[in-house]
């Protein structure tokens, strides 16, 4: 009998945990507010903050789904903030637009004193196409590039998102 009741309780205790585990691991794609070294910005609902990464990049995060057919082993949309230490927004710029595989849209202006460019394009990556949306802002010390690249057949669906998160990108 006593095993029984260790038993339902051990039960109990599992089924508790995996139920606290799911819902702080769907907590992780909520919309969030993410302040970093130099920049904060609001992730999008539907992606998740890689910390401990190591790639270099200052921010970094996928979409919770993947792509369909050649695109398949890729994200349908990443989010990455680059800080490039004594490099101008018009030099980073044009080895961006260089990467183009068409015309590319840009857009450059002013906000709290710094320069802003606005670029967005398509690229090919591994034979998949792939809208690229590029915020650069410039200051004394650096330049924060901001990119969100999205596969060219889900760009539609994730327009509003990556619009809201370049309006909310800004550099302190």
């Amino acid at each position: 009998m006593e095993i029984l009741i260790v038993g339902s309780i051990i039960v109990a205790l599992m089924v508790w945990a995996s139920t606290r585990i799911k819902r702080d691991a769907a907590a992780a794609y909520n919309e969030e507010a993410i302040e970093a070294d130099g920049f904060k910005l609001t992730k999008p609902e539907g992606f998740i903050h890689l910390l401990n990464d190591d790639s270099g990049l200052a921010f970094r995060a996928n979409s919770k789904d993947f792509g369909l057919g050649d695109a398949a082993e890729k994200y349908q949309a990443t989010i990455t903030v680059e800080r490039h230490d004594g490099k101008d927004t018009d030099s980073i710029a044009a080895a961006i637009k260089e990467s183009a595989s068409g015309a590319a849209d840009e857009e450059k202006f002013v906000e709290q004193d710094r320069k802003n460019i606005r670029i967005d394009l398509t690229v090919i990556e591994d034979g998949v196409n792939v809208r690229r949306h590029v915020r650069l802002v410039g200051t004394d010390a650096a330049t924060f590039e901001l990119r969100a690249d999205v596969l060219d057949d889900m760009a539609e669906g994730y327009s509003e998102k990556i619009e809201n998160l370049i309006a909310s990108f800004e550099v302190k």
